[in-house]
């Protein structure tokens, strides 16, 4: 193998052969190779790609949604506990309103009002739910409510 010279070719640092040193300035340091990239430059293309890849939400495994039943089991933990609806409150923050309308069912809670209800009480107010399967079905033919409802009655 020729031996090669370390050149600076349009301020690119290259390893040429002798004839070829001619077109640029010789340079005394090795070229140094970075083998990898910095970790944060790769941490953030990392995070890019997960973020860019689509995720079919029917091969997961059900998104958490809010039991129908929260304001149940809301009543019942709070009653376990020997507390009126102004001890619950107090202790989360909330008037004795939003307690009272969340066991009726009246209003949904919000993401951060069910984490502090799940704490201080020590229920899930949210459970994993399966997409509903649907059948495949020809080119033409839309998915209709009627399907819908056969399928979850059990005659499709």
């Amino acid at each position: 193998m020729p031996r090669t010279r370390n050149v600076a070719i349009e301020s690119t640092v290259l390893a040429v052969c002798a004839s070829c040193a001619k077109f640029g300035d010789e340079v005394m340091t090795p070229v140094v190779r970075r083998t990898s990239m910095p970790p944060v430059i790769e941490q953030r293309l990392e995070a890019r790609r997960r973020r860019q890849t689509p995720r079919d939400v029917y091969a997961q495994g059900g998104e958490e949604e809010l039991a129908e039943d929260f304001p149940t089991r809301i009543r019942r933990a709070r009653e376990a506990r020997g507390w009126k609806q102004a001890d619950l409150g107090a202790k989360i923050n909330e008037k004795v309103s939003v307690i009272a309308k969340l066991e009726s069912g009246t209003i949904t809670p919000g993401d951060a009002l069910v984490r502090k209800i799940e704490r201080e009480l020590g229920i899930k107010l949210k459970e994993r739910v399966e997409p509903i399967a649907t059948k495949k079905q020809s080119v033409g033919t839309a998915l209709t409510l009627g399907d819908l409802i056969k399928m979850r009655e059990g005659h499709g």
